[in-house]
């Protein structure tokens, strides 16, 4: 069995729910190498909804064929090396290639042998970043000329805050950008100095920078919070320019102040991204990890009971379908939502195609089951319902099969606690010996997996007309907020 094909498989539809959460473009590649080993392409394995609405559906397809642009801009060696050597990228890269032109910030990670990619469109940030070095551009065309209706054009319509300042920091004249910056009217700004509307840590730095300026005659960056008068801060850059007088000598400071918040706003998005990233990888690779260990289970108790190579391949088929459904629930639920007991049996004997008027189920809906549960406890369900299709109450004409569930608030241990009747009935019972070779596997699930693994209480018995289980586990402390009635 291709256990790379699996993990992916079994893992898909869980990654695509939480990758589609994101509004950056999320995308898993896997390494495509020639006989030697060596990187030639990648393949796409997933593509949340934000990149699909710009790619396509592109799963399965090639990198190289579909974005050859990649190897001009040297992303496909970064895929290269960061499946090689494990270490993350980043990089701001302007992509002008294909259906594309704009400028993208991406981040990089190892995942199994590939990559994950988180790609923010960072176009409009750039465009606003170049409008802003014009416009400063423009402002020391104007302090050169020194004509005085050119600039005052230009601070009249200055997208970013504009600022004739003293030599020793007082504001002499401002525009209306920078009077929004600062949350003030511009005869209050121009009562105060720097100091007066800079956060106290960045006071001395931005002293500094007016020094600089003054001594060198270049231009002074830094980035620092102006304090508002409600006492809320704002991010900015200030670019602090020399206006000389007619014999050489400094005389006054041009400012241009350009409003940070909303690239800061843009990083700490691209961060929780990153974070949320880490996270969902690290839950996929555990969550993968503990999938395939459910299914060698499955094939190892399997192999133990089957008659041949046929019955072996028809009784894994179904488990692994029985699987799959599980599967299909988990993918379906929002970052904390949980699978629910109710929901869990309903699609367990949906799939059995059986007598739905011989089944009658009652308990409480929303029962929400821990993760670590889920696999193991819809295994024995689906032992338990195939049995009865087989030879029990959903295969004979009169059986009748009572499911009953309560939940325990305060349960063993301080724990909520979910309490499982399976009870048959009507049932014409085979003698002992005449049970089929392999039916027994359901049996030892319940009565040794169950309690090994869950910590579960169970009891299994074959009375006169039917099976009787019983089944007891810890739940999550929590029922889904529709929960709570009979189902």
């Amino acid at each position: 069995m291709d256990e790379r094909r699996v993990e992916f498989q079994a893992s898909h539809e869980l990654l695509q729910a939480t990758m589609d959460a994101s509004t950056d473009m999320i995308q898993v590649f896997e390494a495509i190498r020639d006989a030697s080993g060596r990187i030639i392409d990648f393949r796409w394995v997933l593509n949340n909804h934000t990149s699909q609405r710009r790619y396509g559906e592109v799963r399965g397809e090639s990198l190289l064929q579909r974005n050859p642009g990649v190897l001009e801009e040297g992303i496909f060696d970064a895929f290269c090396r960061v499946t090689e050597t494990g270490e993350p990228e980043q990089a701001e890269h302007h992509y002008v290639h294909e259906q594309f032109d704009g400028w993208f910030f991406q981040t990089v990670v190892k995942l199994g042998d590939g990559v994950a990619t988180t790609t923010r469109d960072i176009t409009e940030w750039k465009e606003s970043q170049a409008e802003i070095a014009r416009l400063r551009e423009e402002v020391v065309k104007a302090q050169l000329a020194e004509t005085e209706g050119q600039l005052a054009a230009i601070f009249a319509t200055a997208p970013v805050g504009l600022s004739v300042l003293s030599l020793d920091g007082r504001f002499l004249r401002v525009n209306d950008e920078l009077c929004r910056i600062l949350a003030r009217s511009r005869e209050t700004v121009l009562d105060l100095c720097v100091p007066d509307v800079t956060h106290p840590e960045d006071v001395m730095p931005s002293l500094a920078a007016i020094g600089d300026a003054v001594a060198t005659g270049r231009p002074a960056t830094l980035d620092k919070r102006y304090v508002r008068p409600d006492g809320s801060l704002v991010w900015a850059s200030s670019t602090l320019s020399v206006l000389p007088k007619g014999d050489g000598q400094p005389d006054r400071l041009l400012v241009v102040t350009a409003d940070l918040s909303e690239r800061r706003k843009a990083e700490d998005a691209l961060r929780r991204s990153e974070t949320l990233q880490r996270v969902l990888i690290a839950e996929l690779q555990h969550r993968t990890s503990n999938l395939l260990g459910v299914v060698r289970s499955i094939a190892d108790n399997t192999s133990r009971s089957a008659n041949s190579l046929a019955d072996f391949r028809a009784r894994f088929d179904d488990r692994l379908n029985a699987l799959s459904r599980v599967q299909t629930l988990l993918s379906r639920l929002n970052e904390h939502d949980r699978v629910t007991f109710d929901g869990l049996l309903q699609a367990e004997l949906a799939a059995m195609d059986g007598c739905p008027d011989a089944v009658t189920m009652t308990g409480p809906a929303g029962v929400r089951l821990r993760s670590s549960t889920v696999h193991t406890l819809a295994m024995a369900i689906h032992e338990l319902a195939t049995n009865a299709m087989k030879y029990g109450a959903l295969g004979q004409a009169g059986g009748r099969l009572a499911i009953d569930w309560t939940l325990e608030a305060d349960g063993p241990g301080g724990k909520p606690w979910l309490h499982i009747d399976w009870r048959e009935s009507g049932v014409r019972m085979a003698s002992k010996g005449a049970w089929p070779n392999g039916t027994g596997q359901g049996r030892e699930l319940i009565e040794r997996a169950l309690p090994y693994q869950l910590g579960a209480r169970t009891t299994y018995s074959l009375g006169a007309d039917g099976v009787h289980c019983t089944i007891s586990i810890p739940v999550s402390a929590t029922v889904c907020a529709n929960g709570g009635g009979p189902t």
